[in-house]
């Protein structure tokens, strides 16, 4: 559990705090949880015995990239090849996010008209009438903001909860 480094004198190799890692909440409480010694227990599986919705350690960490090449390390890939992974994956992962943003943009323009003014820049935005749904409450519609008095004005509402959901 704890990192081990190999005492080389001559090139020290430092490795980061353990102090300063992050403890999730749900992990603070010891729990002895019974398993085969046969069955491979992994993070995620410590994951899932600590709350059914927590991530392993691996996939909450804010570099998840670290954690593959240190794998890459461990299984004897030459540095190089290390390296032109790592870029190869940044690149792929900046692609993503270009083109995402590029779908977000363009579904921006197609739904919001935009009128430039003098003085002020006017959108309009296409709205529909099944989206406020039964009430007229939903805040996808119009009127939402404006013109809609809430309840809790009214006289004969009850303000003060009356069972805990």
């Amino acid at each position: 559990m704890l990192p081990q480094t190999p005492s080389t004198p001559q090139r020290p190799q430092p490795h980061e705090s353990i102090n300063d890692l992050p403890v999730h909440q749900a992990t603070r409480q010891q729990i002895f949880y019974p398993t085969s010694e046969s069955r491979h227990f992994t993070r995620e599986d410590a994951a899932k015995v600590f709350a059914p919705t927590l991530l392993a350690a691996d996939q909450r960490i804010p570099h998840p990239e670290l954690i593959e090449l240190e794998r890459q390390l461990r299984q004897g890939v030459p540095r190089e090849e290390r390296i032109q992974r790592a870029a190869e994956k940044m690149r792929e992962e900046r692609e993503e996010r270009r083109r995402k943003e590029e779908r977000r943009a363009r579904e921006e323009r197609e739904r919001m008209k935009v009128v430039q003014g003098k003085r002020w820049e006017f959108r309009f935005e296409e709205v529909s009438v099944e989206d406020v749904g039964g009430d007229g409450r939903d805040p996808r519609g119009v009127g939402w903001r404006y013109g809609f008095p809430h309840e809790d004005r009214k006289r004969v509402q009850v303000k003060i909860p009356r069972r805990v959901e």
